[in-house]
């Protein structure tokens, strides 16, 4: 009992030196509650990107919160940000590792890997999104278009009203199996399809892992414990379906680890099959494929600090585990974002006619009448001006994943005005307030939806949806 009493007491006197954090740096911040950090006042405004506007507002470009009694910086200043993400790259080449996370293990992928690991994975999967990749796929997604324009037209002529979002999401992870992996899943037909489901299913809410990483979140010092327990909850579900057949009726699969499982079927269905004419994700990373477990990560130089090139890594292989965790991670981080997008840019043109009409005229002034039942080709569709601007200006106005732009410090850095910040901080973005800053987007009101806006150079750093720097979204 006393042992006990001891290791509580002293376990909060740690939570109260680790909220002199911000104090000690003379940085400014919501005050945090014992234990709990800012964590209530997140759960009140229900989107940290919404807070993290609103505590700007209050505290200024440069401030910080505590989530459980880790300190998270906070920054919303052009050009910090444009040297954390670019000119001092090589200081913030990784993201903040999140709870439950496990950096050594064999499946990582490119978006939680850091260092050498993340280095080795980006060199090998960036020539899939060049320009000659991505035109050499355009019949696979042009396919996956005149299905959902069938759709489209057979919704309309039910002259009823229809939620246009869960066609968007079937269309979306259509296009990604297809020219990804190579799968044709025909789920814009088929809404039962098994890869459909479990990708739903995998955003929905799961009570039992929120819980886990909310524990793992306020007390990060048992990360390897919370992890542990988190994986024997899913071996004992996989175990009691797999060997108690009537408990598949109130235990249901975990929808990653089916998927991983399918995917790790696609690997030994192409060992098997052998090599493809496909031009696709997967068989980029299949030409790179190791048979090794895990590949020890050798320095060929250091982490490159510019802006559009990555140094070639020593070790140019995929490990079959890499290559399952990032097929997981393409479907998750283009199906739920892309379909989402879409959604945002039909609900600007319903409710800007004028902008519509517009952007209706610039797409017709491309098309040959003769020809206009023909699909544009990627040549065409990129020369399509006013159509970029029109989704960038979506996209400022509503950045589709901004808390997942973050970057962690490896050494201690200096900002000018505020001094020596540690090795090891974690720096998030305030989104919001970068896109709606009227210092960056004037001199038309940021809240106005204005595509000729992006006519006009702006600091490199006001317009992130996608990050920036060496690793921004390689999609």
């Amino acid at each position: 009992m006393y042992i006990g009493s001891v290791v509580v007491v002293a376990y909060f006197w740690r939570l109260r030196q680790a909220y002199e954090f911000f104090k000690r740096l003379n940085i400014p911040g919501p005050p945090p509650i014992l234990f709990f950090g800012n964590f209530l006042e997140l759960i009140k405004s229900k989107r940290l990107s919404i807070s993290m506007k609103q505590w700007t507002e209050k505290y200024g470009r440069i401030f910080g919160y505590f989530e459980g009694h880790t300190p998270i910086l906070v920054i919303s200043d052009p050009d910090i940000l444009q040297d954390v993400f670019i000119k001092s790259f090589s200081n913030f080449h990784s993201r903040r590792s999140f709870p439950l996370a496990d950096q050594n293990a064999k499946l990582v992928n490119m978006f939680s890997a850091s260092g050498l690991r993340w280095k080795r994975q980006r060199f090998i999967i960036n020539p899939t999104f060049s320009s000659a990749k991505l035109k050499q796929m355009t019949p696979l997604i042009n396919r996956s278009i005149n299905m959902l324009m069938k759709k489209m037209s057979e919704q309309y002529n039910k002259g009823q009203p229809f939620d246009i979002y869960a066609y968007y999401k079937r269309f979306t992870m259509d296009t990604i199996w297809s020219c990804a992996f190579g799968l044709d899943t025909d789920m814009q037909n088929n809404i039962n399809n098994p890869y459909l489901i479990h990708s739903q299913q995998l955003f929905g809410e799961k009570v039992n892992v929120r819980l886990i990483v909310l524990i793992a979140l306020f007390i990060n010092e048992l990360n390897k414990f919370w992890r542990k327990i988190h994986l024997s909850i899913g071996a004992i579900s996989y175990w009691c379906r797999h060997y108690i057949p009537i408990t598949k009726r109130f235990i249901n699969e975990d929808p990653p680890t089916w998927i991983m499982k399918q995917a790790y079927k696609i690997i030994e269905k192409h060992q098997k099959v052998g090599q493809t004419n496909r031009t696709d994700l997967l068989q980029l990373m299949f030409e790179s494929a190791s048979d090794e477990e895990l590949i020890q990560d050798s320095r060929a130089t250091d982490i490159t600090n510019e802006e559009t090139e990555i140094e070639p890594p020593l070790i140019r292989k995929l490990t079959k585990h890499e290559i399952v965790s990032n097929i997981f991670l393409f479907m998750i981080a283009g199906y739920e974002t892309t379909s989402t997008a879409l959604s945002y840019i039909t609900y600007i043109l319903a409710t800007h006619p004028n902008e519509q009409q517009k952007l209706q005229h610039e797409i017709d002034t491309h098309f040959n009448p003769e020809t206009e039942d023909d699909m544009p080709s990627y040549d065409t569709v990129s020369q399509i001006e006013y159509l970029d601007m029109f989704i960038r200006e979506t996209l400022r106005l509503y950045p589709i994943a901004p808390v997942v732009v973050n970057r962690q410090s490896s050494e201690d850095f200096h900002i000018k005005g505020i001094g020596t910040i540690p090795a090891g901080t974690r720096i998030a973005v305030d989104m919001y307030s970068l896109h709606y800053d009227p210092d960056l987007w004037g001199p038309v009101d940021p809240h106005i939806f204005y595509p000729e806006r992006f006519e006009t150079k702006r600091h490199a750093m006001a317009w992130i949806p996608f990050g920036a720097g060496p690793r921004n979204c390689v999609g």
